[in-house]
Parts: structure tokens; sequence; C-alpha cells
């Protein structure tokens, strides 16, 4: 049974804001279920209780290449918004946007450049 601790971050609702162009409808549903929980994970905000959840932040640190449908997800996602941070011409946000819109507003943000 998960700790309380990451029952909290499963039940925070994340915005993705994302594309449907890019993202399919599952793809989304995911990020909103569990996004707040994956980037708690990811930012070490919470410590992996499984080897699961420790393989998710062995990818995240681009250790390892994705291959759960989790990871494959979030490394898109993490890919595009890291774009978006560098391009902020084609969508209009400022870099500090894009990360608020991410769900980390500048502490525990630690893996940049890892999805480039």
């Amino acid at each position: 049974m998960p700790s309380k601790e990451h029952l909290k971050y499963r039940k925070i609702k994340f915005a993705p804001n994302v594309t449907e162009s890019l993202f399919n409808e599952q793809d989304i549903e995911l990020l909103q279920t569990y996004g707040s929980w994956l980037a708690a994970l990811m930012t070490g905000e919470i410590k992996p209780e499984t080897l699961a959840q420790e393989r998710f932040v062995i990818v995240c640190e681009g250790h390892e290449q994705p291959a759960t449908d989790f990871e494959k997800i979030w490394v898109r996602y993490i890919k595009r918004k890291l774009w978006e941070s560098e391009n902020p011409e084609y969508v209009g946000m400022q870099e500090n946007e894009v990360l608020v819109n991410l769900g980390i507003t500048g502490k525990g943000w630690g893996v940049y450049g890892h999805f480039k």
C-alpha cells in the first residue's frame, strides 16, 4: 500500500497543458491522474517505494530509456515542456510560466537537461 505522502500527491489534480495533436486522450488522462505524483517522484519530493518507482526515477535522471507507459508518456511530456521553455516564441509563454504549468516552482528542479 502506498504511503500517506504518495497518496497525497496522487490526489492532486495535474493540468498538463498539452495539445491533443501531440498527446492522445489516454496520455492526457494519465498525466492528469498521475502527473503530480510523477513530478514529485522525479523531483525527489517523495522517495520511491517500489522497484518500478525506483526505475522511473532512474529514467528521469537519464540513465535508462523509458520502457513502461508511465515512463514513455512522462519522458515525452518532459521533453515537450523543455522544448516549450527553450522556444517560448512558438508557444507564447515565458520559461517560468512553462515550469509552473509543469507543477514545478523552482525548488527541486534538478533534471532540467536530462531529456534533451
